[in-house]
């Protein structure tokens, strides 16, 4: 991957474009399963940004009633909104109420600064995301890695302060499924093992999503 210029928000272009067009061409099976969980957070009334949406995975498991609208650095597949956010910062225009990162986050070079920029044009969304840790990371991609965060606690101190409300992040120490609200932070935070989720078994995923329903009950809504 080449280095580019920094851009005028603070990143550097680092993003190998090949790369992602093959994963936004490409099946990726593996990734079915933390699709799943995030789309039981989402509601049939929603509107939903993907940000690093690949091969769009997670619209096959949304209400069919939800808006979507897919983000990603290559144009492989119709009607993605381009761009990299390694080298710009730039959001569609169109109405959305939850924000999806899955899968991307560690391919940023700079992720406070982008949680600053979502947080400052986007306040009082939902947003889903997740975070492989360390040398897990490492192995489970193929790609090159931007960032390394260790642990979550590394993880959210680096994001905390542009979420008003973080619901729940489940964890263990290879990866973070996290669910949050943009804004200034100083919020309450609760913790669920990961294991609470991940496991194939409906009842201990229904218990955890009721006690975040609770919660993001207080978002704003999408207009209309």
């Amino acid at each position: 991957m080449a280095e580019g210029a920094r851009a005028s928000w603070g990143f550097y272009m680092f993003t190998s474009v090949d790369e992602w067009s093959a994963v936004a061409n490409g099946a990726q099976p593996d990734w079915e399963p933390r699709s799943r969980i995030i789309a039981k957070l989402i509601r049939a009334t929603d509107s939903v940004l993907d940000i690093g949406a690949g091969n769009r995975k997670l619209s096959r498991f949304i209400p069919p009633s939800c808006k979507y609208t897919p983000v990603d650095c290559v144009a492989d597949l119709p009607g993605t909104f381009v761009v990299d956010f390694n080298k710009e910062f730039r959001l569609p225009d169109v109405d959305f109420n939850v924000i999806v990162c899955a899968g991307f986050l560690e391919y940023l070079d700079d992720v406070p600064a982008f949680f600053r920029e979502l947080a400052k044009q986007a306040p009082g969304r939902q947003i889903v995301f997740t975070y492989i840790f360390g040398a897990n990371k490492k192995a489970r991609t193929k790609m090159k890695v931007h960032n390394d965060y260790g642990n979550s606690h590394e993880f959210l101190a680096a994001v905390e302060g542009s979420l008003s409300y973080l619901d729940v992040f489940a964890y263990d120490r290879r990866q973070g499924i996290y669910n949050a609200t943009l804004g200034e932070g100083g919020g309450p935070v609760s913790r669920q093992p990961i294991g609470n989720i991940l496991e194939p078994r409906e009842p201990r995923i229904v218990k955890l999503l009721r006690k975040w329903g609770r919660s993001i009950k207080k978002r704003l809504p999408a207009k209309p």
